[in-house]
């Protein structure tokens, strides 16, 4: 396996350290000379990789949130329908967020720093744009319910914040997932009534989920 250049190991140490120090003491306790102490590292190497702490902080956030991104595209399955592709994503991607462990400390408290919005609202923003594409090519194929695409991926990116924002603050996945693939089961169309009276089988992915 090839190693990383010396300088990316030192930024990883960087960040993992202000990680621990950001959840073990709150994000405004904690200076860039504590992270550089607690690193092994000079304030100028922070500096050279992080223009200050609210760099440093954005960025931690930004890879947190990537990573658990990454889990929830994981888990999409090619071949299935986009309502059950949703349920799959979000519950891979709160069951990671649980295995975080003092990384959930960190982005509780991400939420309320106005110095950490920018970033944030960049990943948001990308994570809208990304969802609209999906749903927009679902209603395409009749997989969901045609309503307007820019609506619906503000509305339900938004709704998947606030899941992991209570799920932050409380740690009730369970509750959590279940209410949030309540609402997504609203998005598949409806059954015809003659598919109905002609006896259908359930809708891929309404019945209770497999453990």
């Amino acid at each position: 396996m090839a190693r990383r250049p010396r300088g990316q190991e030192t930024r990883e140490r960087i960040l993992a350290v202000a990680l621990k120090e950001f959840a073990a003491r709150g994000y405004a306790a904690v200076t860039v000379e504590e992270i550089a102490a607690a690193a092994g590292v000079t304030k100028g190497a922070v500096y050279y990789w992080f223009t200050d702490k609210d760099d440093l902080g954005r960025e931690l956030q930004h890879e947190l949130y990537e990573r658990l991104g990454n889990v929830a595209l994981r888990a999409l399955d090619p071949d299935g329908d986009i309502v059950s592709n949703i349920r799959r994503s979000f519950e891979s991607y709160l069951d990671a967020l649980g295995d975080l462990d003092e990384a959930r400390f960190f982005l509780r408290d991400a939420w309320v720093i106005p110095a950490l919005d920018e970033g944030g609202r960049r990943d948001h923003e990308d994570a809208v744009a990304t969802v609209r594409g999906i749903l927009a090519r679902a209603a395409d194929r009749g997989e969901i319910v045609a309503l307007d695409p820019d609506a619906l991926a503000h509305i339900l990116t938004g709704a998947w914040a606030e899941a992991t924002l209570y799920v932050l603050r409380t740690g009730e996945r369970a509750a959590t997932i279940a209410v949030v693939e309540h609402l997504v089961e609203a998005l598949r169309p409806p059954i015809p009534a003659a598919t109905r009276r002609a006896g259908a089988h359930p809708r891929a992915g309404s019945g209770p989920r497999a453990r």
